[in-house]
């Protein structure tokens, strides 16, 4: 009878211990995930900030031929489109920010922000998506620096071209010291949605 008892209370101080572990564990998560939330928040800010500051094209016009759009939280990728803006002086590119809480894939030939973060996009003034290193060809182009990508007109060149800038998106966030684009993802919904982290993950919060 005794042993019956002892048994019964372990098994009944097992489940309090491990219940009151799961309360701790999520309330830790919780709180791990509002932190990054309100950093994520604040370089967001930031990041508004320089692309004020570097007064891309970013106004729709009639006489633009391509959307660039880009992610405003990388970078080497502000770099460059800082670099090709100082030489869109006749407005043929637009810029166009994924990072931006107002970004809208309808206006933007219906791109999610992940498909955008996984692969750079262009749509030209007929609608026409592109994606990859032709992107750059026709960015280049417009600004007068086609020659640099003057071997894409090489079929196999430009297969070779590709398979590189391949990896290099799918590696890209890692290289660049962020977060997994799965975390990512959640942040942004996070961040748009103004969802809990629980909300925003389906229960699963780690990020």
């Amino acid at each position: 009878m005794i042993d019956t008892t002892t048994n019964e209370n372990n098994k009944n101080s097992k489940r309090t211990m491990t219940m009151a572990f799961s309360v701790f564990r999520s309330n830790r998560e919780n709180e791990i995930c509002s932190e990054r939330r309100t950093k994520y928040s604040d370089q967001k800010k930031k990041k508004r900030a320089i692309v004020r500051d570097a007064s891309f094209s970013t106004a729709a016009t009639d006489r633009y031929e391509l959307k660039l759009l880009f992610d405003g939280d990388c970078p080497l990728c502000v770099k460059e489109v800082k670099f090709l803006d100082t030489r869109n002086e006749k407005g043929l590119i637009m810029f166009v920010d994924l990072a931006d809480p107002m970004y809208s894939p309808e206006t933007n030939g219906n791109i999610s922000f992940e498909e955008g973060m996984k692969s750079i996009h262009g749509i030209d003034n007929k609608g026409n998506v592109f994606t990859g290193v032709r992107v750059f060809e026709k960015a280049y182009s417009l600004v007068g620096l086609g020659f640099v990508y003057s071997f894409t007109k090489v079929p196999v060149l430009l297969t070779i071209a590709d398979k590189v800038y391949d990896v290099w998106a799918k590696y890209r966030l890692e290289i660049t010291g962020r977060p997994s684009l799965k975390d990512v993802l959640k942040a942004r919904r996070m961040l748009v949605e103004e969802k809990t982290c629980e909300e925003a993950t389906g229960g699963d919060c780690k990020i």
